[in-house]
């Protein structure tokens, strides 16, 4: 029976594909990284990594009930490009109770708080640099990092928030988007309190 016999990558003279190296130049005869049977196992799990990260971003948020407000069928007279909201009702609260809610359950936080519109008041810890969300904390901790991220929906909004300070108490109305036990809360803003 004879061998297979192959060329030595370095050398390029013939020998036996089984060797562990080549008798000529004592070159190393290893199989292409492509041809080892991890590198597949490699290639499989990181293409389902992948995959998997990709399908999480296209449905992100799709789980959860999504409120949409539209404009009732005949508004001729209100006269501007804007829609006119439906009457909502806000619930009152503190960021405080917010924060203590998602830190003693995140799952129940969530079906509490999502897409519930809501007044809350808190202490302005983040103005955005380019006029895009403001962040508010609970008012008595000094230390807080996370609270509730309010995205600015309007260019009057941006204005507001130009007479604002860090660490000014603030009254904020809108819909809770989401809700996360690493990232907290996110808000789309309707406006500001009094």
């Amino acid at each position: 029976m004879k061998e297979k016999l192959k060329n030595c990558p370095v050398c390029g003279k013939e020998m036996a594909a089984g060797a562990k190296v080549c008798p000529s130049c004592g070159a190393k005869n290893k199989k292409p990284i492509y041809r080892r049977w991890w590198f597949w196992v490699l290639v499989v799990l990181v293409i389902a990594a992948v995959g998997s990260a990709m399908g999480g971003e296209d449905n992100g948020g799709t789980d959860a009930p999504q409120q949409t407000q539209q404009e009732p069928a005949d508004t001729p007279e209100s006269g501007t490009d804007q829609a006119e909201k439906p009457a909502v009702t806000y619930t009152a609260y503190s960021v405080g109770q917010l924060m203590d809610d998602l830190d003693s359950n995140a799952l129940k936080a969530e079906s509490t708080y999502q897409d519930q519109y809501v007044e809350l008041t808190g202490r302005l810890n983040v103005i955005d640099s380019d006029g895009n969300y403001i962040s508010i904390v609970p008012q008595d901790d000094p230390y807080a990092i996370q609270g509730v991220q309010c995205y600015l929906q309007t260019e009057e909004q941006r204005q507001q928030v130009l007479d604002m300070q860090i660490d000014q108490v603030i009254t904020v109305r809108g819909q809770i988007t989401s809700v996360g036990e690493v990232l907290g809360y996110a808000l789309d803003v309707d406006d500001f309190g009094a």
